[in-house]
């Protein structure tokens, strides 16, 4: 059954539909979520809260949209808002790898390659890097990182990207331009 025909199931409250709809789409939105928050228990809540606006009001969808736009924009809206909520508060960041970072809720930085990493002092160089890029990542401005992690973890298209964040493909291509100038720049003295 097509993601339109099961919408409209939900739209009638058929809770199979809703089943099968959380099914497809759970894991993908929790794992946007982890990556754009690198906290899985946080992604987790922000995956529920997506599922119950599906529930409540379900999108009504032109014929050329996809349901998974609209989850991805809802999802990167409510990390935005939790983003938010956190620069209130001071922020801490574990030397701890999330729980489920073995999952495909990785941060990004999490899988540094290792090739060629073989003594202890390399493992620990390339631990250090992967947490330099998760540090790096976290401390973008958001309008900067959610496109990086649209487009580097989840492998979205320019296009997909700008339908998602509701921007032009050249707003996405220049921040994203920014965002990985500023990566690498702050990631030289670890190379």
């Amino acid at each position: 059954m097509s993601d339109t025909e099961l919408l409209e199931r939900v739209a009638d409250r058929d809770p199979e539909a809703f089943r099968e709809l959380m099914e497809r789409f759970a894991g993908p939105v929790t794992n946007v979520a982890a990556r754009f928050l690198d906290n899985r228990a946080d992604a987790e809540e922000i995956a529920q809260e997506v599922f119950l606006r599906l529930y409540q009001h379900p999108p009504h969808l032109t014929p050329s949209a996809k349901l998974f736009t609209w989850l991805y924009r809802v999802t990167v809206n409510l990390c935005l808002d939790s983003l938010r909520r956190r620069r209130r508060t001071p922020e801490t960041l574990s030397l701890q790898w999330p729980a489920g970072s073995e999952e495909e809720g990785e941060p990004l930085g999490a899988k540094i390659p290792q090739q060629g990493v073989s003594t202890p002092r390399e493992k620990l160089a390339a631990s250090e890097l992967a947490l330099a890029v998760r540090r790096i990542v976290a401390s973008l401005p958001a309008p900067l990182r959610a496109p990086l992690v649209l487009s580097t973890v989840e492998e979205l298209s320019h296009a997909e990207i700008a339908e998602i964040l509701q921007i032009s493909s050249k707003a996405v291509e220049h921040r994203l331009a920014r965002a990985r100038s500023l990566l690498k720049s702050r990631l030289t003295p670890y190379l």
